[in-house]
């Protein structure tokens, strides 16, 4: 029977440490200050200056050492990954917390830091989480590479939204214009020579040239409705033209960089995804290579990942329960919790949606039946997509519908939707480009 961990709050690994040294005094715990120019560090049960001699001296096992500190800067990252490279375990504690236990609260100092850091790891309260190396933290990387750059890009969105508006006003409404915004045909128009007058004074043929070479559907209705609009919208000053058409130009080619990067960095997850088993969530419908990857990113190793119920807190999508004046006493559920992985919370909340309106059916009538009944449905269907997840990627099995998880059905049935599901997942796996490159 495996062993259940009461203290929900206490780091796995580093109870499986105490427990096989046996006694807390064969085990050494070696509490880290990380700094950009000196790192300080104490040892609990040593003064000696390394950790290998103070094992010899102390007669502990080399496997019983670990490390831990603050959550981890940039500057401190390659001196984290040398320590576990060599084996060691490297926990990490919130900081926020390690604040609460130090003997000096009004104070500041490394050595009450290191205080605060040694009694959060001697109450086993580190993170060891699973996503800090190995492949998931190169997924890790690219997804919150790729998340950063279109936080940019939608940045960069509102910008050409705002010159656009004093340029052409209402170009990049397809009621007015008869383009998508942001297409390849509308960005081409933007970047050179863009505005009402030059618009209306284009001869039609090559208007409707441009716009069939960038790909717009009709492009003789809409070169004629977007040059009737032109005649008709108000223009800017002739002085201020020249001046917002560069900015425009400049706004477009950052737009294009940003996109290029994304597609390249989108075909990169899609490479580290497919070496994990967060690729079995692309079997769920409803759910593409960007929140299969954010998830499994942010989660880690699921053979190496916490209980379900911490993984739910962690994600930050259960709501605060408390109850007090003895078993009778009334229960008051509150909000959820601030403190969580939010980038983890944006993606499962995601695919909460995504399943909500495009998923497997019964997942879809759960979602329907959740908002009727005015209940928080994209956290409810979380928690049920996190329960999915961590079974798929711990089996490597895909997802199958409830009619097909009964052991009376037929092969030929299981046989049928397996064949009926893979265009639709290799159609997923394509359109990210990975196909040739895996």
């Amino acid at each position: 029977m495996k062993k259940k961990n009461i203290y929900v709050n206490q780091s796995q690994e580093l109870l499986t440490l105490f427990e096989e040294a046996g006694n807390g005094a064969k085990v050494m715990c070696v509490p880290i200050d990380y700094a950009k120019k000196d790192h300080v560090v104490m040892f609990c049960n040593g003064l000696t200056e390394q950790v290998t001699r103070s094992c010899s001296h102390r007669q502990i096992d080399r496997n019983h050492v670990f490390f831990g500190g603050e959550d981890v800067g940039s500057y401190a990252e390659n001196f984290v990954n040398t320590l576990r490279f060599g084996g060691w375990i490297v926990a990490g504690v919130n900081a926020h917390d390690a604040k609460e236990q130090r003997a000096n609260i009004q104070a500041s100092t490394d050595r009450l830091d290191l205080m605060g850091i040694a009694s959060m790891l001697l109450n086993r309260r580190g993170n060891c989480s699973p996503a800090q190396s190995g492949i998931y933290r190169n997924l890790r990387t690219v997804v919150r590479h790729r998340r950063k750059l279109v936080v940019m890009s939608t940045e960069v969105k509102n910008r050409i939204h705002t010159v656009v508006d004093r340029l052409f006003p209402g170009f990049l409404n397809e009621k007015n214009s008869g383009i998508d915004s942001f297409s390849k045909s509308s960005l081409y128009l933007m970047e050179d020579r863009f505005s009402p007058p030059q618009i209306r004074r284009r001869r039609r043929q090559k208007l409707i040239e441009i716009l069939h070479r960038y790909g717009t559907a009709k492009p003789e209705s809409t070169a004629a409705k977007l040059q009737e609009y032109a005649a008709h919208v108000l223009n800017t000053p002739d002085e201020y033209i020249s001046t917002l058409q560069l900015s425009l130009s400049q706004h477009v080619k950052h737009f294009r960089c940003l996109q290029d990067s994304i597609d390249q960095l989108e075909q990169e997850v899609a490479v580290w995804l497919a070496q994990t088993q967060g690729a079995f969530l692309t079997t769920i419908r409803g759910i593409g290579i960007v929140l299969a990857a954010g998830v499994s990113a942010e989660i880690g190793n699921p053979y190496e990942q916490k209980p379900l119920n911490n993984l739910v807190s962690y994600t930050g999508i259960i709501p605060r329960v408390k109850q007090t004046g003895g078993p009778e006493g009334k229960t008051h559920t509150g909000k959820v919790a601030k403190r969580c992985n939010r980038i983890l919370k944006d993606y499962v909340v995601q695919s909460a949606n995504h399943m909500g309106l495009h998923g497997p059916e019964d997942l879809m009538a759960d979602y329907k039946r959740r908002e009727a009944a005015e209940q928080h449905a994209d956290f409810g269907i979380g928690r049920r997509y996190l329960r999915m997840a961590m079974c798929l990627m711990r089996t490597s099995q895909i997802y199958m519908p409830q009619r097909l998880r009964n052991t009376e059905v037929k092969p030929e049935e299981r046989a049928g939707y397996y064949l009926m599901t893979w265009p639709a997942l290799r159609e997923k796996w394509n359109k990210a480009g990975a196909t040739g490159v895996i």
